[in-house]
Parts: C-alpha cells; sequence; structure tokens
C-alpha cells in the first residue's frame, strides 16, 4: 500500500497524472509569484531556481510546461508590457532551468559535487537565458553584427549581475527545498 505522502508524479495512474499535472500548475505559479515579488530589484530573480526544482521534483515534460505556463504568467504579464520575439526568446531561455534540475537529481545531489553543480548551472542556465534574451530584439529589428555587438556590450554589466544573483540564489533556495521535497515526497 502506498504512503499518502510519497507521490508518484510520472506513474501512469489516473490520480497520478492529476497530481502531476496539479504540481506542475504549483511550480508554475510560485515561480511567476516570486518573480513578482522581486520585480523592482534589477537583474535580480528566484524565478530559474523554482523552475529548476520543477525540474528536478517533476521531469523534463512536467517541468518544461511549468517554465512555460510561469513565463508566459510573468514576462507575458509583465506590466512593463512585452515584446512577441522577446518573450519567445524567454520562454525557450527559462526552459532550461527544469532540463539542469533534472541532470541534478541523475549527477550531482548531497555532496560537494551538488554545490558546484549548482553554481555550474546557475551559470549556464543564466548565460543561455541572457543570450537569447540579447539576441531577440536585434535580430528582429534588422541590426546588423554591429547592433547585435552594441547590445551584448550593453548588457555585459547586467548580465553579470544576473548570473552571480543566481549562482547565490540557486545556493541559498534550492539545497532546502529539495530536501523539503525529498523529505516530504521520497518518491516524486
Amino acid at each position: 500500500m502506498q504512503n499518502s505522502n510519497r507521490l508518484i508524479i510520472n506513474g501512469n495512474a489516473p490520480e497520478n497524472k492529476l497530481r502531476g499535472y496539479v504540481f506542475t500548475a504549483l511550480f508554475a505559479g510560485t515561480a511567476a509569484a516570486v518573480g513578482y515579488l522581486l520585480i523592482f530589484v534589477p537583474n535580480i530573480e528566484a524565478i530559474t531556481a523554482i523552475l529548476f526544482c520543477a525540474g528536478y521534483a517533476l521531469g523534463v515534460k512536467r517541468g518544461i510546461l511549468a517554465s512555460v505556463i510561469a513565463a508566459l504568467l510573468y514576462f507575458g504579464l509583465n506590466p512593463q508590457g512585452f515584446f512577441l520575439p522577446l518573450l519567445i526568446a524567454q520562454v525557450i531561455g527559462i526552459s532550461s532551468a527544469p532540463i539542469a534540475g533534472v541532470l541534478y537529481r541523475s549527477f550531482a545531489p548531497n555532496n560537494i559535487n551538488g554545490r558546484i553543480y549548482l553554481v555550474f548551472s546557475a551559470l549556464i542556465v543564466t548565460l543561455w537565458y541572457d543570450l537569447l534574451s540579447n539576441l531577440a530584439y536585434p535580430l528582429v529589428a534588422g541590426f546588423g553584427i554591429k547592433g547585435i555587438v552594441a547590445m551584448f556590450i550593453g548588457g555585459a554589466v547586467p548580465s553579470l549581475i544576473h548570473i552571480t544573483g543566481n549562482i547565490f540564489i540557486f545556493n541559498l533556495i534550492i539545497p532546502p527545498v529539495l530536501s523539503l521535497i525529498n523529505q516530504r515526497f521520497p518518491v516524486f
């Protein structure tokens, strides 16, 4: 008999499917909410860390689904507005976070390699996101290579702040959240 605290998200039973969708929605909503919580702090966000945890807990498909929903809620409904090509780049970029979470579950939990992996993940995922979002506008606007280079030069300091912030956030938020997931839902 299955313990009520043990959820199997990737199972085939209908109740497991429903639970999977509920948890996907919860991760997406939480990611969007923490995005709005930190909206007034330039280049600092915790959305990526929450979506990393979604990938860890839910797997690739549902983690990416949570990312798409969270990105549409946060970037698409942002009070500052949105630009469709940028929104597409943001959705694609942020969707790498749950993939990193899935890989973390497979390779690096509960030791020093786990902390190194978190630093590496924060660096790669944030760099990928920033690369895509900094490319979106100049490509669509028809800027030449000079315009693209100018966007990267202009975005270097904000990107460095974003990457550094995510390295700290990943190491502060992710270990306790994953520990809670593992304790409460050991067969997540």
